[in-house]
């Protein structure tokens, strides 16, 4: 249900009265994108959810990354040979299991300046940056696309578009990895979303409220994001729809639990190490643990959760990620630890010390990462 909010309707009259009068005899142009995001965080009047805040690390993971992106680099002005080429005819969308990413010829800092430019060109602004783990995250923003174009919208056109507001927001996450093939460079695009939702009432008399409520991962949303992408690494906007179609057909189940020797449960999934290693890693975005560093010659990630804007959130989707509320001990690190164990690899949870977690948190987590990987 496409809901929109019309902001504060008395105080906006005398300026849609305006904007009408100015734009009397010109005719508007209806959009027909079903993408066209503007980040809310330049519309300071605009009541949004609250932001993640960086992760706070940890010296006892301070490893060496996979990612080695250019850290100096990454916010000097970009020449064309820091920019990935224009033509990449071997660009192409990836799928396993449910996932899918977009595998190119570039290095890492061609890929994490065209990427990032690529947010930017697209109405975000970003939140996070780092380079050094190839990670970065947009603000909230909303998408335009979702605003009907009534009458009334299309009469007051550009000037009168601070009046209308959509009741949902969304952000997104890109992480760059190295490839498995020389030369080349991976890159994995998650979702968030949340949606503005009315709150019971205490009686008839009070004023409807409203609470930001989480809602899943869309993976269609990550698709058209990696479609959009491909086009800057030199395919054409119907090559770049052809390669999401070629990889859109149904999934085959890859993951499944089971229990290991030591009692401790495990996932196993029908993956080699490099795939199952990045399936992991944008599994572990979509379900917003904040991975604080990674070692992949141990495959180890070294995550926690910090999000206080989905603690705020009503109950629903995310109502069973909320396992430490449970529970009398909080631990904010874990290991996610991905084993080759030929034809497939096994996954575990760890407590900080490199121990197997058999509490029901790790289950849990456990859990969480089959619904994404199977």
């Amino acid at each position: 249900m496409n809901v929109v909010k019309f902001i504060a309707p008395a105080r906006a009259a005398a300026a849609v009265a305006a904007a009408l009068l100015v734009l009397a005899g010109c005719e508007s142009v209806s959009l027909s994108k079903k993408i066209d995001y503007k980040s809310v965080s330049s519309a300071p009047a605009l009541e949004l959810p609250p932001d993640l805040t960086s992760p706070q690390y940890d010296d006892r993971y301070n490893v060496t990354t996979a990612s080695g992106l250019a850290v100096q680099n990454a916010t000097r002005p970009k020449s064309g040979e820091m920019i990935a080429a224009n033509a990449n005819p071997e660009a192409k969308i990836v799928r396993g299991g449910t996932e899918r990413w977009l595998v190119a010829k570039a290095t890492p800092e061609q890929a994490w300046n065209t990427v990032r430019q690529f947010w930017l060109d697209n109405g975000f602004v970003l939140a996070i940056e780092q380079p050094a783990l190839g990670v970065m995250e947009t603000d909230w923003a909303e998408n335009r696309a979702e605003v009907p174009q009534d009458l009334l919208r299309r009469s007051i056109g550009k000037i009168g578009d601070f009046l209308f507001s959509t009741y949902k927001r969304d952000k997104f996450r890109a992480r760059i990895e190295r490839g498995v093939d020389p030369g080349t460079v991976e890159i994995y695009v998650s979702h968030r979303g949340m949606e503005q939702l009315p709150t019971a009432k205490i009686d008839s008399s009070s004023p409807t409220a409203f609470a930001w409520a989480v809602l899943p991962p869309n993976p269609g949303l990550e698709a058209e994001m990696l479609s959009r992408l491909l086009t800057r690494f030199g395919l054409t906007e119907a090559q770049a729809k052809e390669q999401v179609q070629t990889v859109g057909g149904p999934a085959v189940e890859r993951a499944r639990l089971e229990k290991a020797a030591d009692g401790t449960s495990r996932l196993v999934v029908d993956d080699n190490f490099d795939r199952a290693w990045r399936r992991v890693g944008l599994a572990l975005d979509r379900i917003s643990f904040t991975v604080v560093d990674r070692d992949r010659s141990t495959g180890i990630y070294f995550v926690r959760y910090a999000d206080p804007e989905l603690e705020k959130a009503d109950k629903g989707w995310f109502t069973k990620l909320q396992f430490w509320k449970d529970t009398a001990e909080k631990p904010e690190q874990y290991r996610i630890l991905v084993t080759q164990a030929d034809p497939r690899c096994t996954i575990s949870v760890q407590d900080p010390a490199g121990a197997p977690d058999k509490s029901a948190n790790g289950e849990k987590i456990l859990s969480l990462l089959r619904d994404q990987l199977k």
